[in-house]
């Protein structure tokens, strides 16, 4: 969700920036009146908090970017009601053109059909050359009939076997009839070197370098396509080839509830999420850390009753601590930011009277010490026994999120959260991330809205997920 402040000299000239940089679907937090001149005229001013959900302001962002400039300034001056429909109108248009061009894949490997093509044109040309050689043959052999040219000492002789190789036409024979000896001897050499040719197509299905049977190849491209990694697919597979008797790997049912037993066994989720009173949720930009931090602290407090505090140390990205306040006087909860290691200890008298606390930490990417020293310094003391989530979208790939495990592993960090389901299909690299770094799954984001759109993990889900066992429904946020 986005939150920002907006300052202007009339209440009309606010809502038009509100407008024109959220779009018409923002809600307005607050409103006031600033006694405090605005400018260099000493006039006053008024000051607007308002928030959007980042869907519904990608949303505003691909309809603008689809207009022309001329169009795009009319677009900014219509009303709020008017521009919402345009939105919509040109999200849905993209949404079915995108769905009308997908294409139907067909049951034929591509190798498989080229590998045909070659082997009946092959067939082809070795077929018209017997055909080329016997007609050469005949014609040959009416000519010896005709004109007597091969004496009768000749004709009695018997047979003379075909040889492979012919250097020298034998007594009595002909030119034509030592064309037709030499063509039969290189068909034969043709068809000789073709049996002996490695038929590598043979063995080119899904997962074959990984030793994967054909008959698990389907299997193995399902895992691959939700995303996860073909290694960790492949070993999947291997174990089910020597665990299940060869004839009922040809089950697909069977082989696929095997396959999905086995990912629920290999599944770590953490047994009591809010266990802990210090939560602490790190990760890079952009991952979703403060709207995952948002969503737990409502479900705490709505569903759970529990009383928590929400800390930040986001003083590097402008209004982040005002956003976090904002939604602490939302939720009636006390609010307070982090600057250093010392802020911990002058606030420690105070966590006797909540359940639970919540920390915003700022996006980094860690990649040098400097970053590393920074965040460190501004984690809670090793007394307090802190539960560090990391925080990951599941839209970055699974080549960065391995990175970004790798780099944020100097925090010691106890489980991984996931946000932005609704948002990818590839699945399966939350699975490869648990995998990978041998941690439990603590929830998931699954859309923008608070709280519902949050929930904690369970080994169900996941499967669900990477096998698209039910269909995974979106519903967009509505303004209030």
């Amino acid at each position: 969700m986005q939150v920002k402040k907006f300052e202007a000299r009339t209440m009309k000239e606010a809502l038009e920036m509100v407008k024109t940089q959220l779009g018409p679907d923002a809600i307005i937090l607050s409103a006031r009146d600033n006694n405090k001149s605005y400018g260099l005229v000493g006039e006053g001013s008024v000051e607007i908090t308002a928030a959007v959900s980042e869907e519904t302001l990608q949303k505003k962002k691909f309809a603008e970017s689809k207009l022309r400039e001329q169009d795009l300034q009319k677009f900014k001056q219509i009303p709020a009601r008017q521009q919402k429909e345009l939105i919509q109108k040109m999200v849905d248009k993209h949404v079915h053109k995108a769905q009308s061009a997908t294409t139907s894949i067909t049951q034929r490997r591509y190798i498989d059909i080229e590998d045909e093509a070659e082997q009946a044109r092959q067939k082809q040309v070795a077929e018209e050359r017997v055909r080329t050689a016997a007609q050469r043959a005949l014609n040959a052999f009416q000519a010896q009939d005709t004109f007597g040219a091969q004496p009768a000492a000749v004709s009695k002789k018997a047979p003379t076997p075909v040889a492979a190789k012919v250097h020298r036409a034998p007594v009595g024979e002909n030119e034509e009839v030592l064309a037709l000896r030499s063509e039969i001897a290189s068909l034969k050499q043709v068809i000789s070197q073709f049996q002996t040719m490695p038929q590598s197509f043979m063995g080119s299905h899904p997962g074959a370098d990984y030793g994967i049977n054909y008959d698990l190849s389907f299997v193995y491209e399902k895992l691959t396509k939700a995303g996860m990694a073909p290694e960790i697919a492949a070993e999947f597979l291997t174990t089910a080839q020597e665990t299940l008797p060869a004839l009922k790997l040809k089950n697909k049912s069977l082989v696929e509830a095997w396959v999905a037993r086995h990912v629920l066994d290999n599944t770590k989720i953490v047994q009591n999420p809010t266990h802990g009173k210090i939560h602490c949720f790190v990760g890079p930009a952009g991952s979703g850390k403060t709207s995952a931090l948002i969503k737990m602290a409502s479900q705490m407090v709505v569903r759970e009753g529990k009383r928590i505090a929400l800390f930040t140390t986001d003083t590097f990205k402008v209004g982040a601590a005002d956003q976090m306040k904002i939604y602490a006087q939302i939720l009636n909860v006390p609010f307070s930011v982090i600057r250093s290691q010392q802020d911990w200890t002058n606030l420690m008298r105070y966590l006797a009277n909540v359940d639970a606390v919540l920390v915003d930490y700022t996006g980094l990417s860690l990649k040098n010490n400097e970053e590393i020293h920074m965040l460190k310094s501004l984690l809670p003391p090793a007394a307090l026994n802190p539960n560090i989530h990391l925080v990951l979208s599941t839209n970055a790939k699974d080549a960065d999120a391995t990175e970004l495990g790798r780099r944020y592993s100097v925090l010691g960090y106890k489980d991984a959260i996931f946000t932005g389901l609704d948002e990818s299909t590839q699945h399966g690299t939350i699975y490869n991330f648990m995998k990978r770094f041998d941690i439990p799954l603590h929830s998931f984001g699954i859309g923008p809205r608070v709280p519902e759109d949050f929930e904690y993990a369970t080994k169900e889900r996941l499967l669900d997920l990477i096998f698209k066992i039910t269909q995974f429904k979106q519903q967009d946020s509505e303004a209030i």
